[in-house]
């Protein structure tokens, strides 16, 4: 069993989902430290430090954050045993220093897109599906990755014109969750096959639109 960090504004239908399986239910409410439409998101105010489901997750502090571009994006980060893939010019040096006190040889990507994980499905730690070609030419060159690139849109985030695939999913042991239905996504097909390689198996909600909640974040107790 784990808890899983997730805002109160996924659907329903995932939540018990996610019950049903045993975990604990971390509901992300507002905090009111950055704009209403992202206010509700886990990925705004923690970042996992690794991909296994025991990896611990950082949690930041709220009152250093700012609804305004870029001071919404200080824990929007991706983690992983061997990279972290971020801004450099606008992630907290707490995320920095929590990454490197936990993995001394980690490599730092950097991507000009803040939005870091809202815009990557992170399956392991070499593996990742993005919308953002900026995002997607750094780590397509990078030795050891692999990357899927995706046409972009085609997620809700209330409030935008558009929300990230990154933020509408969360793995979960070996699953792969998705906010939403995949297959009404144009490039279902080459995602479930991409996560499929990698040994997980995907998970959605049936006949919803996707929905970006700022990630679904999974934490060991």
């Amino acid at each position: 069993m784990s808890q899983i960090h997730i805002s109160q504004e996924a659907y329903p239908e995932l939540i018990d989902a996610l019950r049903e399986e045993g975990h604990r239910i971390a509901l992300q409410g507002p905090k009111q430290a950055v704009s209403q439409a992202i206010d509700c998101h886990p990925d705004i105010y923690a970042v996992k430090l690794g991909t296994a489901p025991e990896s611990p997750v950082f949690q930041g502090d709220a009152a250093l954050l700012g609804p305004e571009y870029p001071a919404d994006v200080l824990y929007n980060a991706v983690v992983t045993e061997k990279y972290l893939i971020c801004n450099t010019k606008t992630v907290s040096p707490d995320v920095v220093k929590a990454a490197h006190d936990l993995y001394p040889d980690i490599q730092i990507l950097h991507v000009a897109q803040g939005y870091t994980k809202c815009n990557l499905v992170v399956e392991d730690d070499s593996s990742f599906i993005t919308e953002d070609e900026g995002v997607y030419r750094v780590l397509s060159k990078t030795e050891g990755i692999s990357c899927l690139l995706i046409s972009s849109g085609h997620v809700l985030l209330p409030g935008y014109d558009r929300g990230f695939i990154g933020g509408a999913s969360g793995r979960i042991g070996d699953e792969v969750w998705f906010n939403g239905d995949i297959s009404l996504h144009p490039d279902s097909e080459k995602i479930t096959e991409f996560i499929a390689s990698r040994g997980y198996t995907v998970c959605c909600i049936p006949e919803r639109p996707l929905k970006d909640i700022g990630s679904i974040i999974e934490e060991a107790i």
